[in-house]
């Protein structure tokens, strides 16, 4: 097996000082001389995707693991590089503000995807991919209020401001000034929805931003996705509510949100939408989200069992997973 390490230098725990980071690693394998690896720090958004596909396109003999040192955005890029290739699989070290697919084996285990040991030589479990159009997603896929306030909380975390609560004065800002909602015309596994929708949230995993876990039902290796609308109703009511939502609440809202499950979404509006994959965000009037189960082999630390996952945030008896 061959490794291949993608650092990214603007993560939060690396701030542009690569060197500590490459010397751990560089370290780690002088105690295995005959691992194959390379290391390579990304150059600006995206720049990690086609370097990603040229090293992988001659190697068709031996396995690559593609370790994502960053974010939830490092993630993605890796993600995007290798859906599809049987030869690779995808380790992800928690350097990035929020690390949102991470958070899904519950916080206190976030901290043991840390281990170079174990996710050097660590299991592989499959994981589904939500497709987004032309993207993939490993945690999530949205349009509406929610995604426009990633776009605005992004700036101000940037700034200094804490991640959550750029989100969320960036979606009440959005409220009070009567542009949470737009209509939508949604199918979902054939099943048509038309109406005025604050936010529609395709979710592969529970998680985004900090410490929000609005799809406390989704899991990313049950071959479904798990769909969240929430209405638009009063200003004060959204703003009452939403919060509640984005940490797992929703079943006390049935008047406020639907939730779905399906495998093939088609979303559309008659304005452009603003629309967010895993943190990166895009403008269109139409998109399609499908499940692709079992896409990407994940490495999971030896500690984790992935059938006796604690249970996290607010999860539902019926989310459990069965012992």
């Amino acid at each position: 097996m061959r490794h291949l390490f993608i650092i990214n230098p603007a993560s939060k725990r690396i701030k542009g000082k690569t060197k500590p980071v490459k010397d751990k690693i560089s370290a780690f394998f002088v105690k295995y001389p005959e691992i194959k690896y390379d290391v390579y720090v990304s150059q600006w958004c995206r720049d990690a995707v086609m370097f990603i596909q040229d090293y992988i396109a001659g190697i068709t003999d031996e396995t690559v693991r593609i370790h994502s040192i960053g974010g939830t955005g490092t993630l993605f890029e890796v993600v995007n590089s290798v859906v599809g290739l049987s030869n690779v699989e995808v380790a992800a070290h928690p350097y990035g503000k929020a690390n949102a697919f991470l958070r899904y084996f519950g916080n206190k285990n976030v901290k043991l995807f840390n281990s170079l040991k174990s996710q050097v030589f660590g299991k592989t479990s499959p994981m589904d991919i939500v497709r987004c159009g032309n993207n993939y997603g490993i945690c999530y896929g949205m349009a509406g209020l929610e995604a426009y306030a990633n776009v605005m909380g992004d700036k101000w975390i940037e700034k200094g401001m804490p991640i959550d609560m750029s989100y969320m004065l960036a979606g009440m800002g959005l409220i009070l000034k009567g542009k949470a909602s737009q209509n939508y015309f949604i199918e979902i596994d054939g099943e048509k929805i038309e109406g005025d929708f604050v936010s529609v949230m395709v979710a592969n995993a529970p998680c985004y931003g900090k410490n929000m876990y609005p799809a406390i039902d989704a899991h990313p290796d049950d071959g479904m996705l798990d769909v969240y609308i929430i209405k638009n109703m009063s200003k004060l009511k959204i703003m009452t509510c939403v919060p509640s939502h984005t940490h797992g609440n929703y079943r006390k809202l049935q008047d406020l949100v639907l939730h779905y499950r399906a495998k093939k979404i088609k979303l559309s509006s008659d304005e452009v939408m603003c629309m967010s994959v895993d943190c990166e965000h895009f403008y269109g009037t139409s998109i399609d989200y499908e499940i692709m189960p079992s896409a990407v082999r994940f490495v999971c630390p030896n500690e984790i069992d992935l059938m006796k996952l604690p249970r996290i945030y607010n999860r539902p008896q019926e989310g459990l997973r069965s012992e």
